[in-house]
């Protein structure tokens, strides 16, 4: 294509060159990423591209599509070893390899506190150099005071100097107990999303009557069309209206699902292993940041508002089917939360955060039921522009009240 357009890829003293960044997305395809770059990086062609590019090459890593297809749990953890995996291969071809890091600004699609993921990634391969979506409502809240921007920015630099600096976190026999224990309670979550979201057909029907996601065009706020195609399936969905719809009708079940469940499993395996987690938690990077995420975004969460949105749903057993396996969940996810964490509530920890949604979801919450009545007369034949028009400022208000879109 390049070639079509006279576009030279490899770079010269005049042009730096275009370079292409694969994405790895799915939890498949981030299995297989560290064998596909091989291939890549020892190929005699794409050898000459290197060297043009002074042997650099950036790769990308899609978190809200990984969590769509595997759940938090499993889309963390799989992250984590396609990241250590590419730097090995990277290092074993002699390339100087940046990892691009497709995080959204919500806990359902990779974001979450920067400084914790930076220094959350494999120890070791860090070497400086990162890439990291910003995007949405993000660089308002972020960037767009002078004060607030500058602060952000030095909590990055902060973090990365701080991850290059920092020695081996942890000996190598306690980093193979925390990565073992992770890989199991991965396995755990990976086969409870699958089972009950990703291949559960009354979740894809749950979801477009419990949420607004079939009205999302009328907020404008959407860069791209809902889904890839006319098919209606969840594989065709788009990650950003997935978590979108989940966050407005304040289920947030990407953020959590699966978590729980693993946690359980784990620790009902060993008396030692409640033992573990706690040190994990002292210990792993990763897993802390992992926790305290999930711990935010179930602190957004609201079943009582949720109950108004699954009433929507035309199905009475369906609704109550799907309702009732996504809230014991989060039951269980918050009670596990709180035991890995030692705490009595939720961001008992953060203080600061918990009273800035303490202060918010009151505001939040009239404009859910409102938009809740709203969707049931659309959906019941009313057709009226300014219904929608409503419609979408509801979805803009939810969204700015609980700093979550998609």
């Amino acid at each position: 294509m390049a070639a079509l357009g006279g576009v030279a890829l490899a770079a010269s003293k005049t042009d730096p060159g275009l370079m292409p960044v694969p994405l790895f997305e799915s939890i498949e395809a981030l299995r297989s990423s560290p064998a596909v770059m091989r291939r890549v990086w020892t190929d005699s062609e794409f050898r000459k591209l290197l060297d043009s590019w002074g042997r650099t090459h950036e790769v990308m890593l899609g978190y809200s599509d990984s969590n769509k297809d595997g759940g938090m749990f499993t889309s963390t953890w799989e992250l984590h070893k396609a990241q250590h995996q590419l730097h090995v291969a990277a290092r074993e071809c002699g390339v100087n390899l940046r990892i691009f890091h497709g995080r959204g600004g919500t806990v359902g699609r990779g974001g979450g506190p920067t400084h914790a993921a930076i220094l959350a990634q494999p120890a070791g391969d860090f070497s400086g150099a990162i890439r990291i979506t910003e995007q949405g409502e993000v660089l308002s809240w972020k960037y767009a005071d002078p004060v607030l921007a500058e602060w952000n920015l030095e909590i990055m630099i902060a973090a990365c100097v701080e991850a290059v600096t920092l020695p081996t976190q942890a000996a190598s026999e306690a980093k193979q107990r925390w990565h073992d224990a992770l890989e199991v309670m991965s396995a755990d979550a990976f086969a409870f999303y699958r089972k009950h979201i990703a291949e559960n057909s009354e979740v894809l029907e749950y979801f477009e009557q419990a949420t607004p996601v079939n009205e999302l065009e009328h907020a404008r706020i959407g860069s791209r069309p809902a889904r890839r195609t006319a098919n209606r399936s969840l594989d065709d969905l788009r990650a950003i209206p997935w978590v979108f719809g989940w966050m407005q009708s304040r289920h947030a079940v990407p953020a959590w699902f699966g978590v729980g469940h693993a946690l359980e499993r784990f620790t009902k395996r060993s008396a030692g292993h409640a033992q573990l987690l706690q040190e994990m938690m002292q210990g792993f990077p990763l897993f802390s940041s992992l926790i305290r995420s999930v711990e935010i975004a179930m602190a957004k969460a609201d079943f009582g508002i949720a109950r108004h949105y699954a009433d929507l749903v035309s199905n009475e057993a369906l609704r109550n089917r799907i309702f009732q396996m996504l809230h014991e969940e989060f039951e269980r996810s918050s009670r596990l939360i709180l035991d890995v964490t030692a705490q009595r509530e939720l961001l008992e920890n953060n203080p600061v955060l918990s009273r800035s949604v303490r202060l918010r979801n009151p505001y939040v919450d009239p404009l859910s039921l409102i938009q809740v009545d709203l969707l049931r007369r659309k959906r019941a034949g009313e057709k009226d522009s300014s219904l929608d028009y409503a419609i979408g400022a509801t979805m803009n208000g939810i969204a700015a009240g609980l700093h979550n879109t998609g």
